[in-house]
């Protein structure tokens, strides 16, 4: 399912600029809220290599990503993503997306990988919706798609046939590929064991650490109560760290949302760019002023999750946010707040940390939780 679509603006090979200055989210600070820990079973892990990107979540589930540098008139962007899940026994898996120009394009394809200056590696069909390609590698083409990362420097895909009228070549980067392969290998514990992709060696998959466990989060119980008429002050003011941007506040309307049968949810809009609006949230108990509301996040992941364009589901009791790294929101962060009764606890956190035209369906998940009390 294509949950988001790529306006029609192209975009070019280059690294995100953010439009909001007093915010925290910034690709520095990304990347040293994200940087890999002693333990990667108890913080998610991003690292760039080249023109590659890894990240892996909590449960040592970890994706590498190649993109295309320089995308050609007829699509934005074209990249290889390899990943693999935290278990011993998890397969590598391969896949090949690419965002075309024409978002009319809905259909089913086949993408070709390699092959301009000798044997194909693979051919596969591929699925498209809005424009968005994916195609899932098969098993038996790994060997010779690792054999390119060790040895070539541009990875040829070619998109044609079916819903494609003219195909579509690119050329994925493979510059910086090795390293990656070998942090992923790494940070799942699987480096000289019998099943690292890049760097194995005698030891069983026993070796392998375990999975850890998946945070658990129990929802508060819904509410069908309405929230109260009257508006509380806050509303009106500055936030109450004296930040707030009160023209911003006018512009955008607050968020009032019941989020138990005590508690009330009030998000002011304190600052905005071209594409991101951030907010400052507040929680009333009955009969109560509002204070600020209570986030929780593993360390060094709340000033990733900035909370920025959200939203309220009261039938879940999650509050959404969307970070846009740039307009287009090929790069960024989207996370999931589940209120718990007495504060947002993080159920779960996609990012993209490179601005290379990666559609938000192939982004990789970096923090999960397993979310309780909800239908």
């Amino acid at each position: 399912m294509i949950r988001r679509r790529l306006p029609g603006a192209a975009p070019g090979p280059v690294r995100p600029a953010p439009d909001l200055t007093r915010l925290v989210f910034t690709w520095a600070a990304l990347a040293g809220a994200l940087s890999l820990s002693p333990s990667v079973s108890e913080a998610a892990a991003d690292r760039s290599f080249k023109d590659w990107w890894v990240a892996c979540d909590n449960l040592r589930s970890c994706s590498a990503y190649g993109p295309e540098m320089a995308p050609a008139d007829d699509h934005y962007g074209a990249w290889l993503r390899l990943g693999r899940e935290g278990a011993a026994t998890a397969p590598l898996t391969a896949r090949i997306g690419m965002i075309l120009v024409d978002q009319t394009v809905d259909g089913a394809a086949t993408l070709k990988v390699g092959g301009d200056a000798g044997p194909a590696v693979a051919t596969a069909p591929a699925r498209i919706e809005g424009g968005v390609v994916l195609a899932d590698l098969p098993a038996e083409a790994l060997p010779a798609l690792l054999d390119q990362l060790r040895h070539a420097d541009t990875l040829p895909v070619t998109l044609s046939g079916g819903a494609v009228a003219t195909p579509v070549k690119a050329g994925i980067s493979l510059s910086g590929s090795a390293a990656a392969m070998l942090f992923l290998d790494d940070a799942q514990g699987r480096v000289g064991t019998v099943t690292a992709a890049w760097k194995p060696g005698p030891k069983p998959a026993e070796a392998v650490p375990p999975v850890p466990d998946l945070p658990v989060i129990r929802a508060a119980p819904a509410s069908r109560k309405p929230v109260p008429a009257a508006r509380p002050a806050i509303l009106s003011h500055k936030s109450d760290d004296g930040d707030c941007d009160p023209a911003v506040s006018d512009q955008f309307d607050p968020i009032i949302e019941r989020l138990d049968d005590t508690h009330v949810l009030y998000g002011q809009a304190c600052f905005s760019g071209a594409y991101n609006v951030a907010y400052d949230f507040f929680v009333a108990a009955d009969g109560a002023e509002p204070v600020p509301a209570v986030f929780d996040a593993p360390d060094g992941l709340m000033d990733a999750a900035e909370l920025i364009n959200p939203g309220y589901d009261p039938a879940t009791r999650t509050l959404s946010t969307f970070a846009k790294g740039r307009g287009i929101g090929d790069c960024g962060v989207g996370a999931r707040w589940v209120w718990d009764g007495a504060r947002f606890r993080l159920a779960g956190m996609e990012m993209m940390g490179i601005c290379q035209g990666i559609a938000w369906d192939d982004w990789p998940v970096v923090y999960r939780a397993k979310v309780e009390g909800v239908d």
